[in-house]
């Protein structure tokens, strides 16, 4: 008897994720980490107080086809009230399997602005350790992010009218080749962003651009320029788009000039931008992340809720 329940419960779980998105979702559950929980007095485990909101919100992961048929793996987060909520994807940083999105992400950064109201999608990206393929540093692996949208709108409590965006490092430059092709996207946030791809002060990032990005030896400059945040910004097709660009002002990785040539670039074709630079700040915004969380939902809210 006890086996014929369980098998209805897992018989129910795969029915109930199949009704309310394109993919089946796998549930994370933090209260089984033991550094975001204490013992309560029913001797039942509870959230430790600066980790209450995640009372609140329920984390996924999953996996999802390609345009080109290749496994990819997503995360999703979501409130756990009923309703329908606005969508950000979120866009990683790094390479292949470096900045790849942790629990440590999903739990402590984007899961706080989730709890805010919004439901959080993302992908792993082509080429890293749970998807297939190989990372092309902005080709192939954009449309990966676009096939975010299908699933989004298979997403019964998600309001695929009102969808933003939010990149980190790389995922900056991801942010607007997306914005390039589709108009979906209300709002666009951006944190230690890459302005374009051709820094002549990392000049270690032309061996990863070689190892990389297809066709790059034979012409640089056009695959350069295919990447450009900078050359991508007129072609924008949401021309209501608002954006945010976020970055530190002793950035290590990516100077902060990067962050008022995207401000600038965004302001003279008319785009509503704001821009928020943060001293004695890192690649990582560090020293100012809650904050930085606050504004970020304030922006989302106001543009998207």
């Amino acid at each position: 008897m006890k086996n014929l329940i369980y098998l209805n419960l897992v018989l129910f779980s795969v029915f109930f994720n199949a009704q309310n998105t394109s993919v089946f979702l796998e549930q994370t559950f933090p209260e089984k980490f033991p550094e975001y929980t204490v013992d309560g007095k029913d001797g039942k485990k509870t959230f430790k107080e600066e980790y209450k909101y995640l009372d609140s919100v329920s984390i996924y992961g999953f996996d999802y086809r390609s345009h080109d048929n290749l496994k990819i793996r997503g995360f999703l987060i979501e409130p756990k009230t009923k309703g329908k909520f606005p969508v950000i994807i979120f866009n990683r940083g790094g390479n292949r399997d470096f900045g790849s999105v942790s629990i440590a992400t999903l739990t402590n950064f984007l899961s706080k602005i989730a709890a805010k109201g919004f439901i959080i999608i993302g992908s792993q990206l082509r080429g890293s350790s749970r998807s297939e393929g190989k990372d092309e540093f902005g080709g192939k692996d954009i449309n990966d992010v676009l096939q975010l949208l299908d699933i989004i709108d298979h997403q019964t409590n998600a309001d695929s009218k009102k969808i933003g965006m939010l990149g980190i490092s790389r995922g900056s430059m991801t942010n607007f080749l997306v914005l390039k092709e589709t108009d979906r996207i209300s709002a666009n946030a951006t944190i230690g962003g890459i302005a374009d791809l051709n820094q002549k002060d990392r000049p270690e990032m032309y061996g990863l651009y070689k190892e990389l990005i297809p066709d790059f030896e034979k012409n640089p400059t056009l695959e350069l320029n295919k990447r450009s945040s900078l050359l991508a910004i007129p072609q924008i097709k949401n021309k209501q788009l608002k954006s945010f660009i976020i970055h530190g002002a002793k950035d290590e990785r990516v100077n902060v000039s990067n962050a008022f040539a995207l401000f600038n670039e965004l302001n003279s074709n008319q785009f509503s931008t704001k821009l928020l630079v943060y001293e004695n700040d890192n690649h990582g915004i560090n020293n100012h992340t809650n904050d930085m969380i606050k504004q970020l939902n304030a922006f989302f809210k106001e543009y998207l809720q």
